[in-house]
């Protein structure tokens, strides 16, 4: 339309029209929105979106500030057109509109991108400036930028479609070859004193969304903005978000931004005046759900997967990539869809120099004849050039290699302009780059790297006795052997690392004489690298769940022989577990840490490794404890015995259920037995199937909501028993019904647990702190829906602590004051309080008390395994203490078996009926696939097992 205009009327009517077209397409004042026609993708465009944005910035309540963005194709005559038509142009430009005119001051051409030599450039006109975020991210068009590192031409459209920089003072109309890109500022002037413009400050808080509507079926209508399926879907939705939003924000601007497949989900824009709480998020998801429940089929998704979407690239989904060439270099640009909705571009970019060093490098006889001026070019570059990016660390490995696989003889210069390159490609700035390197398929290259360094080493011929290069992410210390003179130790300490990062990390060679008399003439070189840490794998041939903890040092010789090296290690992390140290090779064959041939000696926090051969080595600890395993197995074990238990505890009650339940104080506590077994079975029936299950699904939110219940049930039912027992003991004169006592003890057992768990999931589930990552169980970090569980639990445990307190002072009452008591009498009432303790300990769920030391980091391992045994096998605590110590119950079971005549020799424990409650391992729960809880919170493990030992 806009060039349809400007081949058809003249200059002042274009202008007018454009300015129409702009403010007829919305009537508020804060931001406008211009469609136009998506160019062919095979077209080139002058900017490579055709889909332009308007935005009206309030300058005051009569002056705005309009930026347009047109698309036009590269050889359009309307370009020369609009160009002509800024030039001639005589300012100001009035036209009325709802009886008001407006004037139009000036018109100031700002950026032009066009396709020149294969490349888009973007440049920019008269005063205005690319600024220097911008030239180091897509590079200035020549080499040249002002002082301030800002530049007025870019290769590339950028992602971010801003504008160049605008100077404030910018008023008059400038000069421009094309003018695809054009900023305007218009004033608006009422025409009468009685007229009145109002205007509201723009929205400032924007925020993106994106539902998936699972029965829409998506189709290619709906890339096109034009098409009546586009139309129709985006007026629908945008409705119901209005809607939905009315409540939170009754202001809210929506405008759908689009539609990408699976099966339809719909990304969408929010503008309001304040920002959007969590709460607010919440209630309009609701809202949304609830109007669009009649019809469709909706799925929310969580902030981080929601689709990316900019004028260049388009919507794309979650994870979704798209590579683009390289201006000016060899390689490409990976654009990839993160999280929140954020394009992040990956540079496998490779620079000139480094393009044509590898070309260089490929002959072998090229390298031998110019190894040194070839070296020192590469080394150049990488001090001369920001060679971190993932493309030309690639490079630099693939071009080293070719030097350590070549047949010459490097000097200390050499050596230097190595080291120099290594050093600037592990710097503590690459290490992001690394970790994406780590992730493409087929290639180690950090592996390689390392292979590199040491083959280069071991090619040497210093002609110093000995060589000291100290970079600021590696050391080395080379000595050369003399076999016909008196051979000292070798000793070598690396420390004060310039790194601050790594600055607490040291490490000592030692080699003694005897060893280096078997080499005779040799040269023996040790690098140590600090950052190697956090760039090498962590994979091990000797076991899982093992990080690097320590420098990591390359030891060689020219001659290869086999020596006994010793290293004493100080530890990066002191919080992981120094039990599990173990003294490692990187193996080079396997891409992996191996132990064969080293002995590892742990002294206080240092590590001492002895090993037989020369190579790269470091020390590796666990997250995680080693006696993890054997919690792990007694977790299975105690949960299969509690399972059996229980079911035996049901059967058994079942069998005697008339004949001891025929007293109301019976009747209550064998019910409150039969419940705590019940809520316990179930738990751990729950708790395995939540084993099995992958995170992330429903029925792992099911089962977690499951667990959480039955286990809370647990709990509130062992302080209904408590309640019982206090009942009985001190309200001696007064009475409930039998009907009062069930009411009350059904609405703490299950009411209480009910409401705390649907609450739970309902706040927590939203938005998306409910579950764990690796375990289908309630998340401890995030908004910490865990202590939904753990602070019931603790006061229950503190209330049945109280009513065992009681209980004991009830015994010892009767005897209080007698001094004349047998020492019969002191022994048996001594009996009954170790009785009582024994039995009300397991079934009023004191045993979870023993859980509390595990919060503290590094706790005694003790506490874990008691806690670990006593609540593992509670359910048969429970058969044991809770139904077979029970005087009737044991009396009816030998009477139904024929075994009465026995029943009057069976000596009984005086026992306080109460009902013993066996609890599962509930403050933490196993990752997928397993149903053990077998590793401590505080260590940081990435084992999959949890632990009973885990309170938490």
């Amino acid at each position: 339309m806009i060039l349809a205009f400007a081949m058809m009327f003249q200059s002042r009517i274009v202008l007018c029209c454009l300015l129409m077209i702009f403010f007829c397409q919305r009537v508020e004042v804060d931001e406008l929105h211009i469609s136009a026609s998506h160019l062919p993708a095979e077209d080139y465009p002058t900017v490579e979106e055709s889909k332009s944005q308007d935005y009206l910035k309030s300058v005051n309540q009569t002056t705005y500030k309009i930026d347009i963005e047109i698309s036009l194709h590269e050889n359009s005559p309307a370009v020369d057109i609009l160009q002509k038509l800024f030039e001639n142009v005589s300012y100001p430009i009035e036209f009325p509109i709802e009886n008001n005119t407006i004037n139009i001051l000036s018109i100031t051409p700002t950026t032009v991108c066009q396709l020149k030599s294969n490349e888009i450039q973007c440049k920019c006109t008269g005063d205005f400036t690319w600024n220097s975020t911008f030239c180091r991210r897509y590079q200035p068009c020549n080499a040249s930028t002002a002082a301030n590192h800002s530049c007025d031409c870019i290769r590339g459209y950028p992602i971010e479609a801003t504008f160049c920089d605008v100077t404030p003072t910018m008023v008059t109309t400038t000069q421009s070859t094309a003018s695809p890109k054009i900023s305007t500022i218009a004033e608006t002037t009422p025409t009468t004193a009685s007229t009145k413009v109002t205007t509201r400050s723009p929205k400032k808080n924007s925020t993106r969304f994106a539902f998936r509507v699972l029965n829409l079926e998506f189709t290619d209508d709906l890339r096109n903005s034009s098409s009546d399926m586009y139309k129709k879907l985006e007026n629908e939705f945008t409705t119901l978000l209005e809607e939905a939003f009315r409540n939170v924000q009754v202001d809210a601007d929506i405008t759908i931004l689009g539609f990408s497949e699976g099966s339809v989900i719909v990304l969408y824009n929010a503008l309001t005046d304040s920002a959007l709480t969590k709460d607010d998020v919440t209630s309009t998801n609701q809202n949304l759900m609830k109007s669009l429940s009649d019809r469709y089929k909706v799925e929310i998704l969580p902030s981080d997967e929601i689709p990316c979407q900019n004028e260049i690239l388009g919507i794309k989904n979650f994870n979704e990539n798209e590579t683009i060439p390289c201006m000016g270099m060899n390689g490409f640009k990976l654009i990839i869809c993160g999280k929140n909705g954020q394009y992040e571009v990956r540079d496998f970019c490779v620079l000139p120099v480094l393009t044509n060093l590898d070309e260089l490098t490929s002959s072998s006889i090229e390298v031998e004849q110019n190894f040194s001026s070839l070296l020192q070019v590469l080394s150049t570059a990488s001090q001369n050039e920001n060679i971190t990016s993932p493309g030309n660390v690639e490079a630099v490995v693939n071009i080293l290699m070719k030097f350590s696989q070549s047949n010459a003889k490097p000097n200390e210069t050499d050596l230097e302009n190595f080291l120099q390159t290594v050093d600037s490609v592990i710097s503590s700035e690459s290490i992001n780059t690394w970790q994406i390197l780590a992730g493409r398929p087929n290639t180690n290259l950090s592996s390689q790297l390392l292979q590199s360094v040491e083959d280069f080493t071991s090619m040497l011929n210093l002609t110093n006795s000995t060589s000291i290069i100290r970079q600021d992410n590696l050391q080395l210390y080379a000595v050369k052997i003399d076999g016909n003179e008196n051979i000292s130790s070798f000793e070598r300490t690396y420390d004060h690392f310039n790194i601050e990062e790594y600055s607490n990390l040291s490490a000592s060679i030692n080699i003694s004489s005897d060893e280096l008399k078997k080499v005779k003439s040799n040269l023996i070189v040790s690098i140590a690298y600090p950052t190697w840490i956090d760039i090498l794998s962590s994979n091990t041939l000797f076991g899982d769940n093992f990080i690097i903890n320590g420098l990591v040092m390359t030891i060689t010789l020219t001659v290869k022989k086999p020596l006994n090296v010793n290293m004493i290690f100080s530890a990066r992390n002191h919080s992981l577990d120094f039990n599990t140290a173990t003294c490692a090779f990187w193996n080079f064959t396997a891409s992996a840490w191996d132990h064969t041939g080293c002995t590892t000696i742990q002294k206080n926090t240092s590590i001492t490794c002895s090993c037989t051969h020369l190579t790269s080595f470091s020390i590796l600890m666990s997250p995680s404890n080693k006696d993890n395993n054997t919690l792990k197995y007694i977790t299975q074990i105690g949960v299969a015995v509690s399972i059996a238990s229980l079911l035996i505890t049901i059967i058994i009650e079942a069998i005697v259920w008339k004949q001891v339940t025929k007293n109301k104080t019976s009747h209550t506590r064998h019910v409150a037995i039969l419940n705590i077994a019940v809520n316990l079975l179930i738990a751990d029936v729950w708790f395995i199937v939540a084993s099995s299950l992958t995170t992330g699904k429903k029925a792992c939110v099911a089962a977690t909501f499951f667990i959480h219940f039955f286990y809370l049930a647990l709990f509130f039912w062992m302080f209904t028993l408590g309640l019982l027992l206090v009942y009985h003991l001190v309200l001696l004169f007064h009475d409930f019904t039998k009907s009062t006592l069930m009411g009350i003890s059904f609405g703490i057992g299950y009411v209480c647990p009910l409401l705390i768990s649907v609450i739970t999931i309902g706040v927590a589930y939203p938005r998306g702190s409910y579950l764990r990552e690796n375990a289908c169980w309630l998340r401890w970090k995030e908004e910490y829906p865990i202590l939904a569980f753990i602070i019931p639990a603790l006061v229950i445990i503190a209330t049945n602590i109280i009513v065992l307190i009681i209980v004991i002072y009830k015994l010892l009452r009767p005897t209080i004051g007698d001094r004349l008591r047998s020492n019969n009498e002191d022994k048996e009432t001594f009996k009954q309080i170790v009785r009582s303790i024994v039995v009300l300990t397991p079934i009023l769920g004191l045993t979870w008390g023993f859980g509390i030391p595990t919060f503290q980091e590094k706790s005694p391992i003790a506490f874990h395994y008691i806690f670990t045994i006593l609540n593992a096998f509670q359910g048969f605590f429970i058969l044991i203490f809770g139904t077979c110590m029970d005087k009737k119950v044991r009396e009816v079971l030998l009477k139904k078996f024929s075994l009465s005549g026995f029943s009057s020799r069976t000596r009984t424990a005086h026992s306080t009926s109460t009902g013993k409650i066996r609890t599962k391992p509930g403050f933490l729960f196993p990752a997928q696939k397993n149903y053990d809880i077998s590793g401590r919170i505080h260590s940081g493990s990435k084992d999959k097992f949890l632990s009973y030992s885990t309170l938490n």
